[in-house]
């Protein structure tokens, strides 16, 4: 992986021979270099780019480089070279860029010379970066640690790369499929000053054109930020795409301006006229002199000279004498530039409260398929996103070593990918899924690296192996030879002997190899919060019901309890594991930000598991009503004919009277409209969009739930068995205030 961080490279600005021709301008950046518009005109601002998916029908690398074009004719990198040889012929040009994560990959693809001659564009405006961040994340699926994480990792680059004049002045979400009050809340406190977007739901957006109100200040945390949370929003008129029959790239199919009057297919007039008809339906969604039209679209501007030569023509005729005529200005501009005029206008806003969430495109046609498609994704993404946490945790002792802000990054740029709106979301291709999930393994490899020498660095041990004193700390807190948070599954558990280190990323099939394959190992257990946790538990997967004794920080025995996994999770497909059980090993307290360490090893004394570890299961006579309760007075009720839970209880404030609430569960599934997608009568279930084929839900289990108890000091388990392929384990522990539900779905019978 090649250094984050490009050589700062100071050079004279020495031209390549095909950039000689026009000087470089070095005007000032920001607003100080938009173009001038003019008073008493329709100013339209054409803005060129190009909306680069980082993966969706292929993967990141087939898009950059442009493989694979039988799927999509594509490739970014030419996009750029395209872009920058044309910038330079004519300083009216513009063009904004938005996927950070490309550019950065183009970028350390550049000679000195070529990124000299980028950093002059950036310097004159002509280049302006949009968005900024790594990739254009999803607003639904993603976690708001993940955004921040994704924005700043682009961000950074930009200025590392290119200064202030690299900042961008506004966000820019043209393609995610609904639109978060939250995600506008971050981009206002970002200090971003607007926002454009191009979906939102259909009926939505006709009554919004109907009453000029497609802008708007948006006050995304009205009641705890007030207007430090107020965005200017715009919603964009074509979504992200020029006005019909105005495309030219090489993918498009649209004539050319033909100005040659000498030409039988001269149709200078023709087009003018068309553009000037198209010009009067955008603006009249608005209610300034200024219109935005977006000039580009999916991986568009391949061939950047047919775009601006056809767009130089468009200007020129359209404010040339006859064009004047319909007092329309064309020119070349930005989202900033156009927001920054329209603030001028002291143009007065409705204000916008709540989410544009869901989005619709037409009827039948909702987009909330995407909040559950590929769920193991999300899951995997999610997850890796907590091991970033840690793994920027341990390494931030050696921010100055370039080797682990190396690694760091190796984990952090996957994990910027993966929020594209696209990959998080789960509505890429199965290849494409492949590839995010390979690109997240590779990063962790690198982080646990990370992670292990710095485990190493804040504990000793003798020469036989054992734990000596701590000799360290991390962040100034108090690192004792154990862990938790309320029973531990993330892969912040790491499982040693002496000088190795290994980590266990699949307790959520209950497979760690280093456990069930070893009879002696330290347990590593991090908090990565800043609030202590008490009266936790970890779960560790072992093979065998053998009595297994662990040892705590303070050298004392530490009662655990052994349970058995439930049947269906040795037929997870794709699971290669010997582990039956799981040891369930309570936690007092872990300190914020710190190492606790346990020790566990295999006796062959089988009276140690009596004391140990206490198992029991049973299976209830039907009809029954069955009743848990733990040490504070949380409890719930099976009903032993069904199965399935029916009440919840916990004591009232005054520890009293209990407080009982009925409750019914099952599992219920949709069947999935089908269709041709041809017309709204025809659309499909799918990735993107939930259409059932009616509107009552089809329940799993259709005959009494299968089910067992097991007991023990420190958890109460429930197994229920819905179906072959539904399944759930509810899960009571001492000193617990919640109940815990665990279930288990798939395979997905889809014959």
């Amino acid at each position: 992986m090649e250094n984050f961080h490009p050589p700062n490279i100071k050079l004279v600005i020495i031209v390549s021979y095909f950039l000689t021709l026009v000087p470089i301008s070095l005007t000032s950046c920001g607003y100080q270099s938009c173009p001038a518009v003019k008073d008493g005109f329709l100013n339209v601002h054409l803005v060129p780019h190009s909306h680069d998916d980082m993966g969706w029908l292929k993967t990141v690398d087939q898009y950059y480089y442009g493989a694979n074009n039988s799927i999509q004719m594509a490739s970014v990198q030419y996009i750029l070279d395209s872009v920058v040889e044309e910038l330079v012929k004519d300083p009216s040009r513009r063009f904004i860029y938005v996927e950070t994560g490309f550019f950065w990959r183009w970028w350390t693809n550049q000679d000195a010379q070529k990124q000299e001659v980028v950093k002059s564009l950036v310097e004159s405006g002509r280049l302006e970066f949009i968005n900024g961040g790594w990739s254009m994340n999803d607003e639904a699926t993603a976690h708001y640690n993940e955004i921040i994480d994704q924005m700043s990792l682009g961000l950074r680059f930009l200025n590392d790369t290119f200064g202030d004049c690299a900042r961008p002045k506004v966000a820019w979400q043209i393609d995610p499929f609904g639109h978060s009050r939250e995600q506008a809340s971050i981009f206002a406190q970002m200090g971003f000053d607007g926002l454009f977007f191009g979906r939102l739901d259909y009926q939505d957006k006709d009554n919004r054109k109907t009453k000029k109100n497609m802008e708007m200040i948006w006050s995304a945390s009205p009641k705890n930020l007030g207007k430090r949370s107020w965005l200017f929003t715009s919603v964009l008129y074509n979504g992200y795409n020029p006005p019909d029959g105005f495309c030219w790239d090489v993918n498009c199919n649209d004539d050319p301006i033909m100005d040659d009057p000498k030409l039988i297919g001269y149709n200078v007039k023709e087009e003018v006229k068309k553009f000037i008809n198209e010009t009067k339906t955008w603006a009249s969604a608005y209610n300034t002199n200024h219109v935005l039209m977006t000039m580009g679209s999916d991986f568009q501007f391949l061939a950047a000279r047919t775009w601006y030569k056809n767009l130089d023509k468009l200007i020129k005729y359209v404010n040339s004498d006859d064009g004047n005529g319909y007092k329309i200005n064309l020119l070349y501009s930005t989202p900033s530039c156009y927001l920054e005029e329209v603030y001028k206008t002291g143009l007065k806003l409705e204000m916008k409260r709540d989410d544009f969430f869901p989005y619709s495109s037409r009827s039948h046609s909702f987009w909330t398929g995407y909040f559950t498609s590929r769920p193991a994704l999300k899951y995997f993404i999610h997850q890796t996103n907590n091991f970033l946490q840690v793994c920027k945790h341990f390494g931030a002792n050696g921010a100055s070593n370039q080797s682990i802000l190396n690694k760091i990054f190796q984990l952090a740029e996957p994990m910027a990918v993966t929020q594209h709106h696209d990959a998080v979301s789960g509505t890429a291709k199965q290849h494409v899924t492949f590839d995010y999930a390979y690109r997240l393994s590779v990063g962790i490899k690198a982080c646990e690296e990370v992670i292990a020498n710095g485990i190493k660095n804040l504990i000793s041990w003798d020469n036989n192996g054992d734990q000596r004193e701590v000799e360290r700390t991390l962040f100034g807190s108090r690192i004792s030879p154990l862990a938790n948070s309320n029973e531990i599954r993330l892969p912040n558990l790491s499982i040693g002997s002496s000088n190795d280190i290994q980590f266990c990323h699949q307790l959520n099939i209950s497979s760690c190899t280093s456990s069930e394959s070893m009879k002696n190992f330290f347990i590593h257990i991090y908090n990565p919060l800043v609030k202590v946790l008490r009266k936790t538990f970890i779960r560790v997967p072992l093979p065998s019901s053998s009595a297994w004794k662990v040892i705590g920080p303070d050298g004392e025995t530490i009662p655990t309890q052994l349970v058995p996994l439930p049947e269906q999770v040795f037929s997870i497909p794709g699971r290669n594991s010997s582990a039956y059980f799981e040891l369930v090993i309570p936690l007092e307290e872990l300190q914020p930000l710190s190492i606790q360490t346990i020790q566990v090893s295999r006796e062959q004394r089988n009276e140690i598991f009596k004391t140990s570890h206490r198992f029991h299961s049973s299976n209830f006579r039907r009809g029954s009503e069955i009743k848990f309760t733990n040490n504070k007075g949380l409890g719930f009720t099976l009903d032993g004919e069904t199965g399935l839970i029916q009440t919840i209880s916990r004591l009232s404030p005054s520890n009293e009277v209990p407080v009982t609430v009925e409750l019914t569960q099952n599992f219920y599934y949709y069947i999935g409209m089908t269709g041709n997608n041809s017309g709204s009568d025809q659309q499909a279930s799918g990735a993107y969009i939930f259409r059932p084929n009616g509107s009552i839900p089809v329940p799993v289990a259709t005959k009494p739930v299968e089910y067992s108890v097991h007991r023990g000091d420190h958890v109460t388990e429930i197994h229920q068995k819905f179906s072959d392929w539904v399944s759930q384990v509810i899960r009571l522990y001492q000193d617990s205030d919640v109940i815990e539900f665990e279930y288990l779905i798939g395979p997905i019978p889809i014959e």
